[in-house]
């Protein structure tokens, strides 16, 4: 609850005086803060801290955290390509190409370090102390997607809205994963957040437009889930 109301007022906000805007990133991290506190004082609050900067977890999920979320776009893409004919897409710009840099160092710093500390390293670590890591993704998927509700109908136009919330879902279960692989590094959450959002958002599905972007939202929501469920239940079952 804390995290919706410093994440929301500037929505309230707005809407109150007949204008529109999006959710304040920042919120999550803030009540992590918060919660940590209360829930656990100072060695809660270390922990907490802790995990922001816990980058020791070695190469393999480093390169699962970055490779991951471009695969996964090109592959549904490809999808598309092999099923819908002449989709919707526009010329590439190399310009694009120039603002990953900066734009995934923005990601990471206002909207990774803004939400991850709050949904991976306070809400996911206090759900799997009576979960199982299913179970704790399916109690946090809708929680998060819910947070973005100012989005919806502006970032998100409505026909994309629930196939977003379903790959909220299959991206939950796919951090859930990373974050317990990782030693319990929301460090290694956030590079993987800021590198879907850059690559997805700021790259691939600007492309696409109409049916096809419809699509395309629907396929790449499909593959997360298949993604996210295949590693946890492998991962469980190897334990």
């Amino acid at each position: 609850m804390i995290a919706f109301v410093l994440s929301w007022y500037p929505w309230i906000i707005a809407l109150a005086r007949g204008r529109t805007s999006g959710p304040n990133p920042l919120g999550p991290l803030v009540a992590g803060i918060i919660m940590s506190t209360i829930v656990s004082g100072r060695p809660g609050l270390r922990e907490f801290l802790g995990r922001l900067v816990r980058w020791r977890v070695g190469i393999r999920w480093y390169a699962i955290v970055f490779a991951a979320p471009i695969l996964i776009c090109l592959i549904a893409v490809g999808i598309l390509f092999c099923f819908v004919h002449a989709p919707q897409v526009s010329a590439f710009s190399s310009d694009k190409l120039r603002e990953l840099p900066d734009r995934f160092l923005f990601i990471l710093l206002f909207v990774g370090l803004g939400e991850e500390p709050g949904w991976r390293g306070f809400a996911l670590p206090h759900l799997q102390t009576r979960y199982t890591p299913f179970i704790a993704s399916l109690i946090l998927a809708p929680v998060w997607a819910l947070w973005h509700l100012p989005l919806f109908g502006n970032e998100f136009p409505w026909p994309i809205v629930a196939p977003f919330v379903v790959s909220v879902l299959g991206g939950t279960f796919v951090l859930t994963w990373v974050f317990n692989g990782a030693k319990g590094s929301v460090f290694l959450t956030m590079l993987f957040h800021a590198t879907l959002n850059t690559v997805g958002a700021g790259l691939i599905f600007p492309l696409f437009s109409g049916t096809s972007l419809l699509a395309l939202w629907w396929i790449y929501s499909f593959i997360w889930v298949c993604v996210g469920l295949a590693v946890l239940f492998f991962n469980t079952h190897r334990r």
